[in-house]
């Protein structure tokens, strides 16, 4: 039997490979291990740096903070300047960081990638033919729109083909704000740069091939830039000195000299080899480095690199004047928390660096990993880190489910931010660097011309001008946010067989404008018929005529220059339109939230206002009245009209889809109709109390019946006219009954109570003249005005997706009717108060 058992086990396995071995040769996507070995081998990186060093072994597993210890070179190989060894080597944080923690780990952080070896989203990759990268490095730009630098293909055929390198991705300042690692220290194919070309024997500053990541590179002389710890975790770490560095290309020793480690002298860019001069107070006796380490990285150290972009895309300025988180003392961990702190399940872990992030419209890096970040409703639902908790019971539920937090609590920014950017055009404008951005020309909220890269360098980010403007509400995955909704303007082309635009390179149309702005008459003089039509001191595109010689400049110079144009034809993109020429143009498709598909869409989530400054705090005439800062803002429509070439505006409820019969309403029905239900609802209660008062003066005969009548309308009188007084005097009427958020907060027991008085009276039907009866026409009209007002405040609580359009007009349906009820009230107990109250003992009737 067991021979039996198996030789039945051998037919089994023997069947499962047979199929197996048939799927596979069936199904092309699938193939055999060996097939991919060999891929694998193929390309598998063939130059590595050396194994990171061995945790030393006197260092205790339950350190609690970093021991002592001494910094290491690129072989891992200490650096002791105290004793003399290795002292003219710069450190390497792989190898110094790395032996106690997980470098290959931290490194695969968004932060150290940013973008590299992810595909693009499938409709990212179809809008945008120059990306292979969904990040900073191969993405799409990194200013708000193009024209921008695009990173050259891995392959490439010539030069003509090559715009940015991963070489220029370090030297066109992108650098600047790139902690190290990933595409700094690794080329596409995972081998490291430097040891690549020395492998290879790659020519510094040569073609080699024409690769996207070794042209006219130098790798093999400036190092690499790995992850550098202490730009992070140091607070006294010095990014000019790290620049500077990096503008030299010594690119290895950068992180030793911006920690203040060491004195670098000599510059890779001059042909020279750098020399390294350690400070020895920075080294206790043994050769120990002596550093400060922040575990949690500090505002300032965020806002070094977060701080500039911030300003231009947001409007974003990240101070306790504006922001109350900050004034409260959070730091940017808090909410954008990593590791073993972080938020959110998908990012928590030992030494993970994936620091909590948003979902930002226009960011397209490590999508799975949105909305890991700290939300609103982490803290001010559960009260994390002593947070207010906000229930917003006063609110309907409809608010919170279409409502993002930031579109109440950010109502206004404090500085300018970059609606338009038009880069089809030369901007002279004084202090712009580098000079490619001369091409780039900005305009701010309300369409005024700005000099941003000016304001920049002359102010800086310490010194932002105050400039208050209200946010562009856009709907976005269901809900209303607070967004700047960025138009464009620039040159690219299509492409035969391929989907989307692809952009001119920028450094192209930089050196087309520039040879004009220097001898007009002689390189490309089409470009003359550009003018400034608005008399804003920029000029912009938008006269037929401009359109055709820009076009026409831009293919001549293309084709004197040799790049190639076949089956390729140029347009000029003006927001969510391409231009051929002034006579033939298409729409381009883009998502309701976007100005245009080739441009970005920036979601607020910084500079929050206290709750007491938030829309809403005084009451729901905030959004809902003639002339809304939330549906009425104006919404550029088109930055420069042929005409005239000033901008068009629409209302921002065009741009939420809201009709504009449905927005009348809801402001007919806060701004008027509401408070005049709440004066007849306060005219009812005073007229129900002179009733009762009349009523005590009759049953103790302190009056006749006949002067109690006249003491009733004089009394009344008396209210009246308190309360007119009250009206004329701005708010005077909230300090001596109350505020008008406070009857909106308390509007369904308002409702309760005008039902009620309404029912009460409905239920005291009887004929004619008598003096506690209610006419019975009347009382029918009251019980019809019940029911309707009940049934749309049921509709308003119940909210059925299905029934959206029915429960949106039930607000002003319920309105309505109890306005109507009031009406009716006030009438009924006027009539009861003309009537000469009954004397005691008789009855009440005629």
């Amino acid at each position: 039997m067991r021979v039996l058992g198996r030789a039945l086990i051998a037919v089994i396995l023997a069947a499962v490979l047979v199929a197996g071995a048939y799927l596979a040769a069936a199904d092309g996507n699938a193939p055999s291990a060996a097939t991919r070995d060999s891929a694998s081998a193929a390309t598998r990186p063939v130059a590595q740096p050396p194994a990171i060093a061995a945790r030393p072994a006197n260092v205790p597993k339950a350190s609690g903070v970093c021991p002592p210890f001494k910094l290491r070179d690129e072989q891992g190989k200490e650096i002791d300047p105290i004793k003399g060894i290795n002292a003219t080597e710069p450190y390497s944080p792989r190898q110094t960081c790395g032996a106690c923690h997980d470098y290959e780990k931290i490194t695969q952080g968004f932060h150290f990638t940013q973008g590299k070896g992810e595909s693009p989203p499938q409709q990212y990759a179809d809008r945008y033919q120059w990306v292979s990268a969904p990040g900073n490095y191969g993405g799409n730009w990194c200013s708000p729109a193009p024209l921008y630098r695009q990173l050259a293909r891995k392959d490439n055929a010539g030069p003509r083909q090559i715009d940015m390198t991963s070489f220029e991705f370090v030297t066109a300042t992108c650098g600047n704000c790139h902690p190290g690692g990933g595409p700094m220290e690794y080329d596409r194919k995972g081998n490291r740069y430097d040891q690549y070309m020395k492998q290879q024997n790659l020519v510094s500053g040569g073609d080699n091939n024409f690769d996207g990541d070794y042209f006219k590179a130098s790798w093999d002389k400036t190092g690499v830039i790995e992850a550098d710890c202490l730009l992070c975790h140091m607070p006294e770490y010095d990014f000019k000195k790290r620049n500077a560095q990096l503008a030299n290309l010594n690119f290895k020793w950068a992180a030793t000299e911006a920690a203040g480690l060491a004195k670098v002298t000599g510059k890779v860019s001059a042909g020279e080899t750098p020399q390294v001069a350690y400070d020895p107070t920075r080294f206790d006796a043994e050769g120990n480095v002596v550093v400060h380490m922040a575990p949690e990285p500090r505002n300032e150290t965020c806002l070094t690199c977060h701080a500039k972009p911030g300003w231009k895309k947001r409007g974003a300025s990240f101070s306790p004047r504006t922001d109350v988180h900050m004034a409260a003392g959070l730091r940017c961990v808090d909410c954008h928390a990593a590791g073993s702190r972080a938020a959110h399940e998908r990012i928590r872990g030992k030494e993970e660096h994936q620091f909590g992030k948003g979902d930002d419209p226009s960011g397209f890096v490590r999508n799975d990993l949105d909305n890991t970040v700290r939300s609103c409703a982490d803290c001010h639902e559960t009260g994390w880190h002593s947070a207010p908790r906000a229930s917003h019971a006063w609110l309907p539920p409809l608010h919170m489910e279409k409502l993002s937090c930031q579109a109440c609590h950010i109502p206004t920014r404090s500085v300018k931010s970059a609606l338009v950017q038009a880069s089809d055009v030369y901007n002279p404008a004084p202090r712009i660097s580098p000079p490619g951005k001369h091409i780039w020309t900005f305009y701010d909220q309300e369409m005024n011309f700005w000099n941003h890269y000016g304001e920049l360098e002359l102010f800086t980010v310490q010194d932002q001008p105050t400039n208050i403007t209200r946010p562009t509400l856009a709907r976005y995955k269901g809900k209303i946010y607070p967004v700047n909704r960025v138009h464009s303007a620039w040159v690219g082309f299509e492409e035969d067989g391929k989907p989307g635009l692809n952009q001119l390179f920028m450094k192209d149309f930089y050196s087309m404008w520039k040879q004009h702005w220097d001898a007009p008459t002689v390189n490309w003089p089409q470009l003359a018929t550009i003018t400034d039509d608005n008399g804003d001191g920029a000029l912009e595109v938008n006269r037929p005529e401009e359109i055709d010689a820009l076009l026409s400049a831009a293919k001549a110079y293309l084709e004197k220059t040799g790049f190639p144009l076949a089956g390729r034809r140029l347009v000029w993109v003006s927001d969510s339109r391409a231009w051929y020429s002034s006579k033939e143009s298409k729409e381009l498709p883009r998502e309701d939230h976007e100005a245009t598909a080739y441009a970005s869409v920036y979601k607020f989530s910084h500079d929050v206002t206290p709750a007491r400054s938030a829309l809403g705090s005084n009451g729901c005439t905030d959004c809902h009245r003639f002339d809304s800062p939330f549906f009425d803002r104006p919404v550029l429509q088109v930055a420069f009209a042929p005409e005239d070439a000033r901008p068009r505006w629409v209302a921002n409820g065009a741009l939420l889809d809201i009709a504009p019969a449905t927005l009348w309403l809801g402001a007919f029905r806060e701004q008027y109709l509401k408070p005049a239900m709440h004066l007849l609802l306060g005219l009812s209660l005073a007229i129900i109390a002179v009733l009762a008062m009349r009523g005590l003066v009759v049953r103790h005969e302190a009056l006749s019946a006949p002067a109690a009548l006249w003491l009733g309308w004089a009394v009344l009188g008396v209210i009246a006219l308190g309360g007119i007084i009250a009206l004329a005097t701005p708010r005077l009427l909230e300090y001596m009954v109350i505020t008008r958020f406070s009857l909106d907060a308390l509007h369904f027991w308002v409702a309760v109570l005008v039902i009620a008085l309404g029912a009460i009276l409905a239920l005291q039907r009887g004929a004619p003249r008598t003096t506690q009866t209610t006419p019975q026409p009347i009382s029918i009209l009251l019980w019809i005005l019940v029911a309707w007002s009940a049934l749309c405040g049921m509709l308003m609580m119940i909210n059925l997706s299905p029934l959206a359009p029915v429960t949106r007009l039930a607000y002003s349906g319920l309105d309505g009717g109890l306005a109507l009820m009031s009406i009716l009230t006030v009438a009924v107990l006027l009539q009861r108060l003309a009537t000469v109250p009954a004397a005691p003992g008789r009855d009440s009737a005629p």
